[in-house]
């Protein structure tokens, strides 16, 4: 699956389109930092690998809340995390049920997100960037999914490493996505769309004398 990670300036783009975008990228950015712990020797059991998916996707999503508050009016930046959120967990429930098998995990994902949202809420941007704090949580979190043996030097890798790294990607990824001509409600985008008249219904504006064959040679058989 392609999914654009930008779009021309003079695009106009709805909610949806947004959120469809970021959704992709933070799966995308979670594969990628699941791959750099392993590399960095981390041991990651295949119980473990969506608890840890699930605590990147809250931070990466309550990142976006944060970046988009002053590029978004209230309703957009609401519509916009909700559709993040159940799109986030749809993938989660797809790769899930392939990798582990059956469940409700859209469901299971939304509890988590729903929780993690009252926690984050308690720290801050400082700077348009997460500060310790805020850092701190996440790893903690994605400490308790590790393995006994990591535990002690995951928070500390996450702090330093991982998560201003995941934080430059989807900040990246926000400025890239958000930065259009406009954007516009689904609905509203719907109603352009049922405005706009075709080129092919558009009165002719052009002054040209009406043809007239004189010619047998003009004729194709």
């Amino acid at each position: 699956m392609r999914v654009k990670s930008k779009w021309h300036k003079t695009q106009i783009k709805t909610i949806d389109d947004i959120a469809g975008a970021l959704a992709f990228n933070s799966w995308r950015i979670t594969k990628n930092h699941l791959e750099d712990l392993i590399n960095e020797a981390f041991v990651i059991e295949k119980a473990q690998v969506f608890d840890i998916i699930a605590e990147y996707l809250c931070f990466l999503i309550q990142c976006v809340d944060r970046l988009v508050f002053d590029k978004l009016s209230t309703k957009q930046r609401q519509e916009l995390i909700i559709v993040l959120a159940k799109q986030s967990a749809d993938y989660y429930q797809e790769n899930k049920q392939e990798r582990i098998g059956s469940g409700d995990h859209w469901k299971d994902f939304i509890q988590i997100y729903n929780s993690r949202s009252e926690d984050y809420a308690n720290y801050e941007f400082t700077d348009g960037e997460p500060n310790y704090h805020f850092l701190r949580y996440f790893g903690e979190k994605t400490q308790k999914a590790m393995t006994d043996a990591d535990e002690k030097w995951i928070v500390q890798q996450m702090v330093e490493i991982q998560a201003p790294k995941a934080f430059k990607s989807i900040k990246k990824s926000v400025d890239d996505l958000v930065s259009v001509k406009q954007i516009v409600s689904k609905t509203e985008q719907i109603e352009r769309k049922k405005n706009k008249t075709t080129r092919s219904k558009r009165a002719s504006t052009r002054k040209d004398q009406p043809y007239k064959n004189t010619s047998s040679s003009d004729h194709l058989i």
